[in-house]
């Protein structure tokens, strides 16, 4: 570990709990990474995997970010969380390993200016509801809702709301199947 804080400069540990604004019965397993650990808030039984990147980064005056993690979910390895405004993971939310979510992005306005110079765009508040699931390698953008009980497949890139209930895949995401309570039965989407 020493050796790796040595070459990269930074300690790969996540902080201790007492750092995070909240950080119930939970863990986090190294080597990961943390950002602003005072603005995270983590529930109780949250199990976040190797590798994984919670990044809170106060980048766009008069924001404060705040990343929420619900009680009992499952983040997987390698995720990356980039959070400028707000992101909030309901409970029981699990993920594959791979994912991104993120409120925001680099603006481009500019085209003489090395795009990791420009400025971030307003963050637009991220939100995965109690019980969804996040493929493997799959990517949630600003902006985004991801209903209760959702399954977002692997690879997707999610630009639009999720409908609870519902299977999405595909580059932009689109509605595979939708649970429908009336008839108890799994719809075909218009992307199916």
């Amino acid at each position: 570990m020493w050796k790796l804080v040595a070459a990269t400069g930074r300690d790969n540990r996540p902080p201790p709990a007492a750092w995070f604004a909240r950080f119930g019965d939970s863990v986090i397993v190294p080597p990961s990474r943390v950002t602003n650990a005072h603005l995270i808030e983590i529930g109780d039984g949250v199990v976040i995997l190797e590798h994984s990147w919670l990044a809170v980064v106060p980048a766009v005056e008069h924001v404060v970010p705040r990343l929420v993690i619900g009680d009992r979910c499952r983040i997987g390895r390698f995720a990356s969380i980039a959070c400028v405004g707000e992101i909030v993971f309901g409970n029981d939310v699990l993920t594959a390993d791979r994912i991104f979510v993120g409120d925001t992005f680099h603006g481009y306005e500019d085209t003489t200016t090395p795009i990791l110079r420009q400025p971030m765009a307003p963050p637009a508040p991220v939100h995965i509801g109690d019980g969804a699931f996040l493929g493997i390698g799959c990517a949630v953008l600003h902006g985004v809702t991801i209903g209760e009980g959702a399954y977002v497949g692997a690879g997707a890139v999610v630009t639009e709301d999720v409908a609870p209930h519902t299977v999405v895949g595909g580059n932009p995401a689109r509605v595979l199947r939708k649970w429908d309570p009336a008839a108890e039965a799994w719809m075909r989407g218009s992307g199916g």
